[in-house]
């Protein structure tokens, strides 16, 4: 049911042209509209879908310290994980909904998850969503980090992720951008994007739901098998993909690029019904719910 205590948005930044997808498939499945950051000039591309509603950054003052205006985000993403923060820190300030709600734009919604994700929310947890696993992690087993990582509890990914806004720590602090990146000094390591800010939610005693393994405490392995994780379609690296396969001359890793446009490549086949001339990721089970996927109900065959 759609409420004006959620705010749900994702980002467009260099790829707006691939967004018709989820658009279509998340409001397919819910009421609430759903707000995209991108730029003046892309918005032309986003398709025309009661809903969906462009929004761009401000050109302030303040904005211009924080870095939160257009350019500084264009450059941001440029830059890897930094435009994202520079958009997550604004929304953390300038926003008065009681609960946030992010999710990734190459994800597809063959079911409401939103309610899935906010639900917890109104029964008292601060955090929802899917399990990122800590102790469980199957990289960086080994070095000097790796036992003091195994020590942490789990976190949430940030694909489809829930919070209640007023348990944000240090909104106003000119160190937001950067624990929302990841880059923040802490007591321990991290690992990836946002895990500061969940973690220093935890220490101020936020209650952490994870969705897809809600009986399973705070060390344990994602349940991928989990009817939240089987209600939608996820890809990886897409926007990155679209990116690179666009501009050559883009500077990442050589394996990072190629996983990226095959990613792309697979996207593009299935939902944008268009040939980029590359070998598409190879994903048989990816692939194999692409072939049942009704792109008119957004629901499987």
């Amino acid at each position: 049911m759609r409420s004006n205590s959620v705010f749900v948005w994702t980002e467009a930044f260099g790829c707006a042209q691939i967004l018709k997808p989820i658009l279509s498939s998340f409001r397919a499945h819910h009421d609430e509209p759903i707000h995209v950051f991108t730029t003046r000039g892309e918005a032309k591309s986003l398709p025309d879908i009661q809903g969906v509603i462009p929004v761009f950054a401000r050109e302030g003052i303040s904005d211009l310290i924080l870095k939160t205006n257009e350019r500084s985000i264009s450059a941001g993403f440029r830059k890897g994980h930094l435009g994202t923060a520079r958009i997550w820190s604004s929304i953390f300030r300038s926003r008065r909904e009681e609960y946030l709600v992010h999710l990734d734009a190459d994800t597809i919604f063959l079911d409401n998850l939103l309610d899935k994700l906010i639900s917890p929310l109104r029964q008292g947890y601060d955090i929802s969503g899917t399990r990122r696993p800590y102790k469980n992690r199957t990289y960086r087993k080994t070095g000097r980090d790796s036992m003091r990582l195994d020590a942490l509890p789990d976190v949430i990914n940030t694909d489809l992720l829930a919070l209640r806004r007023s348990k944000i720590p240090n909104v106003w602090s000119p160190f937001l951008t950067r624990n929302i990146r990841g880059k923040r000094m802490m007591r321990h390591p991290i690992i990836d994007f946002f895990d500061p800010i969940i973690f220093s939610m935890l220490r101020n005693g936020s209650q952490i739901k994870f969705v897809d393994s809600p009986l399973d405490g705070m060390q344990a392995i994602p349940n991928v098998d989990s009817e939240f994780f089987r209600n939608r379609i996820v890809f990886s690296a897409v926007g990155s993909g679209y990116h690179f396969y666009h501009n050559a001359n883009a500077r990442t890793s050589p394996s990072y690029k190629e996983f990226a446009i095959a990613s792309y490549s697979l996207f593009a086949k299935y939902l944008l019904d268009i040939d980029t001339g590359t070998v598409p990721h190879i994903d048989k089970e990816l692939e194999a719910k692409l072939k049942k996927l009704d792109r008119g109900s957004w629901t499987l065959k």
